[in-house]
């Protein structure tokens, strides 16, 4: 018989002064919540242009991109601004996840 690990807790915040998206892993190694992973983030006129997504190497291989780019999208989404994928990780998240489309500035919103 294995002893289970439990599954890890990621939580997701926005930190506007430093202008991005955080990503903390807790887990029995990490109780308070190490951080793991930043969406960076730059407003503009009614938009929000998500920058680069950084993911720990430690970290890696446990969603944590896509809770931040999932965040990103609700957190636009809820303050009625738009977004532009400027970042690559985004880009290709967003090529599995059409449904998030509706958030996607459009070329005129994007130019400012």
């Amino acid at each position: 018989m294995t002893e289970s690990q439990s599954e890890p807790d990621i939580v997701v915040s926005d930190n506007p002064e430093h202008t991005r998206y955080e990503a903390h892993f807790s887990d029995a190694e990490n109780p308070h919540g190490a951080l793991a992973g930043v969406l960076a983030y730059e407003d503009g006129d009614g938009t929000r242009t998500l920058l680069h997504t950084v993911v720990w190497e430690e970290y890696s291989g446990h969603g944590i991109g896509g809770r931040l780019a999932t965040y990103a999208f609700a957190d636009a989404r809820e303050r009625g601004v738009k977004i532009v994928p400027v970042c690559t990780f985004v880009q290709g998240w967003l090529e599995r996840h059409p449904e998030q489309h509706d958030v996607l500035a459009s070329p005129a919103d994007a130019a400012g």
